[in-house]
């Protein structure tokens, strides 16, 4: 019962903190060392580049992985002043991508949308904050950690490959195909569905407030979600190998399409391989 009150809490600062992502109090853009920074769309060598930081405020962000020397750009920029165009800069290995230059002020009723791509090398680690927008990938897109905070927008990502994963979301809709995470994959959500296809993963934790859960086919050593309200469907990749999975709910139902073997909140599926934990308020949970 402590980890639901917990989830609630979870959500409550979620939207409150992840939702006023640099824009919403109308407070100018503020970075340090702003006058390393250059404005416009740009290329740089993969071979200098080991992480990539991106903070975005409105539009889509759209990624790919490329080799070489690589490209960004925005869309929507090119009325702009320069002061608001994207500014970037390497320092050392660490490529910084900002939605325009420091001290430029934005709010919600004069923000400019402008959409952006960025070609990333295999295997970088990459750090995304998005304020309203959607983060996008139609190919195979492989990193080394990615970690992610978006306060409105979502994401589709088609085939995803990273060492871990961490998502931390308000508000928007997460559709994820195929995904292969050799560490932990770990999802925060205060209001948003999480839709993953099939996951491959060390560990996955799931903590949502409000919004379905489902996965397709889904193989970890370990799982656990925490949920207040809505939908909870796990595909088992692998359904001889099972799953023993440990169920706590207030007023939330369990319902098991396989064969099974209960004892008190336990429900154990073929060899129950695969340690589940699941807690809810409220709202049903389906196993297949």
């Amino acid at each position: 019962m402590k980890r639901i009150i917990a989830v609630l809490l979870t959500g409550l600062l979620l939207l409150s903190a992840v939702g006023c992502i640099r824009i919403s109090c109308s407070a100018p853009v503020m970075y340090a060392n702003a006058d390393r920074y250059t404005a416009g769309d740009f290329t740089y060598d993969e071979s200098k580049v080991k992480k990539v930081e991106i903070e975005w405020a409105s539009g889509s962000v759209t990624l790919k992985n490329g080799k070489g020397t690589l490209s960004v750009s925005e869309s929507g920029a090119e009325s702009l002043p320069e002061a608001e165009k994207l500014h970037w800069w390497i320092d050392g290995t660490t490529l910084k991508i900002k939605f325009c230059k420091s001290g430029t002020e934005l709010t919600l009723t004069d923000l400019n949308k402008k959409d952006l791509t960025v070609e990333l090398p295999a295997f970088v680690d990459l750090e995304i904050d998005v304020a309203s927008g959607k983060i996008i990938s139609e190919n195979m897109l492989d990193l080394g950690i990615l970690k992610v905070k978006t306060a409105s927008g979502g994401a589709s990502i088609g085939y995803l490959s990273a060492k871990e994963v961490g998502i931390e979301t308000a508000s928007g809709a997460w559709d994820l195909g195929m995904v292969s995470v050799s560490g932990n994959f770990k999802v925060g959500t205060a209001s948003g569905g999480l839709t993953v296809d099939a996951i491959t993963a060390g560990s996955v934790e799931v903590n949502s407030a409000s919004g379905g859960v489902m996965f397709g086919k889904i193989a970890a050593e370990t799982v656990r979600i925490d949920s207040a309200s809505g939908a909870i469907r796990l595909g088992l990749a692998d359904k001889e190998a099972g799953a023993k999975i440990d169920f706590e709910s207030v007023t939330g139902s369990f319902r098991c399409d396989l064969p099974y073997e209960n004892s008190g909140r336990t429900y154990t599926i073929g060899n129950g391989a695969m340690k589940v934990q699941i807690d809810v308020v409220s709202g049903s949970v389906t196993v297949e």
